[in-house]
């Protein structure tokens, strides 16, 4: 990796980028700080990590061409584990001693609520990456966190409607259907959610689950899941879990459809496809933003950045999150100018009206009430031949007045 990264736990000699700052060279000027709390060596390392890698990416391509506003970007990268205490403590630090104007990423929900304590009595902005679980669609003028990714909150969970609807695309109503998913505050919502809109689109859900993130026998789940042999199977989990459960149902039997989210990086669903015996053309994948297997204009500067700038993990859509994520805090700091206070920003934030160029199938729009804006989602199927995700359902999109609990 050609950039000289800071590592701030001696063991961690593999993970280079756990805590990272943007070397300026001879710049005179002083810079932005931006900081992003990320999960490099908890549970859920391959799903958070490749976000963070995502948007380092973005703002070295920024500072290779000069900044904004003639000023470097200075990232500073910190591993919250997902864990609760540890986020807490690297938030701290972040705007306290470091000073930084805004924190973005996070990690599993149940991380989150320190973070945001800490982040609304200074004033800092928070921009989510895969994970919110506040419901900022309504919120009032100057709140600090913002959402890019999946809003996980009892009233209003775009995800698990999705779910729902891809499910309808591919299986005839009266068709049946088994859901499990993370046993975290967030999947919770998620699962429950998902069953809800699937009774209400005419499907009948068969089984309902939750699976501790740290399992290590799967064989309640999956032989439950295959005894029950139900249409679909809806599952809310990581590539850790995806990937045995997928192979243990196929050892059983049982290859109907698979649902799972983008949580799921597309490098972990070649690895399952590998070691499969069949095809693995039951596999559905889908969520927020697109596959890499998209032949995008945009995904070719990620490429590009990847090879000049160097990487961990397999390309993805979730470095496709983290670069929109770098994007748009690029925007916000171009309207904010120089010097900058987090109140600034903020104001910016409000305004936010980014292209994202493909990567998703409409803009992401901020306004001083909703931190949110609408969203499309988009499915993918696994197909043998192309050995590829292909997609299985186009773009569509979730307005907040769809779904909203009222």
């Amino acid at each position: 990796m050609k950039k000289k990264l800071q590592i701030t736990f001696m063991f961690l000699v593999s993970l280079a980028f756990f805590t990272f700052a943007i070397p300026f060279g001879s710049w005179a000027a002083k810079p932005y700080v931006i900081g992003y709390i990320t999960d490099i060596t908890g549970h859920a390392r391959a799903n958070y990590a490749p976000d963070s890698e995502g948007f380092r990416l973005y703002m070295d391509t920024v500072n290779a061409r000069g900044g904004i506003n003639g000023h470097p970007v200075k990232v500073i990268i910190e591993d919250g584990k997902s864990d609760p205490s540890r986020s807490a403590a690297v938030a701290k630090k972040l705007i306290i001693e470091d000073r930084v104007l805004a924190i973005c990423g996070l990690g599993f929900s149940r991380s989150q609520p320190p973070v945001y304590a800490l982040a609304k009595k200074e004033g800092v902005p928070v921009v989510t990456g895969y994970t919110c679980i506040e419901n900022v669609r309504h919120c009032k003028p100057g709140s600090v966190v913002f959402a890019t990714g999946y809003i996980m909150h009892p009233d209003f969970h775009p995800g698990a409607y999705a779910s729902a609807k891809f499910l309808q695309k591919i299986k005839p109503k009266g068709s049946s259907v088994a859901i499990t998913g993370f046993a975290t505050p967030g999947a919770r919502v998620w699962t429950n959610l998902t069953e809800k809109w699937c009774k209400e689109m005419g499907y009948k859900v068969v089984y309902r689950d939750d699976i501790p993130p740290r399992a290590v026998d799967l064989s309640p789940w999956v032989n439950k899941v295959a005894k029950l042999r139900p249409d679909a199977y809806i599952t809310i989990v990581g590539a850790e879990l995806i990937i045995p459960q997928v192979i243990a149902l196929e050892k059983m039997g049982y290859t109907n459809d698979i649902i799972f989210p983008d949580f799921t990086p597309e490098g972990d669903v070649r690895k399952c496809i590998k070691r499969l015996v069949g095809n693995g053309e039951w596999l559905v994948w889908g969520g927020r933003y697109a596959s890499v297997y998209e032949d995008l204009p945009e995904m070719k500067k990620i490429k590009q950045a990847i090879e000049k700038f160097g990487h961990q993990f397999p390309l993805s859509s979730r470095h496709c999150h983290g670069w929109t994520i770098g994007r748009l805090i690029e925007q916000a700091l171009i309207k904010a100018g120089w010097p900058c206070s987090r109140s600034d920003l903020i104001a910016a934030l409000e305004k936010t009206d980014l292209d994202t160029r493909g990567l998703t199938g409409g803009p992401i729009r901020f306004t001083p009430t909703d931190h949110y804006g609408p969203t499309w989602w988009k499915a993918y199927r696994w197909n043998g031949e192309k050995k590829a995700l292909v997609p299985a359902m186009d773009w569509f999109q979730i307005k907040g007045d769809m779904i909203e609990k009222k």
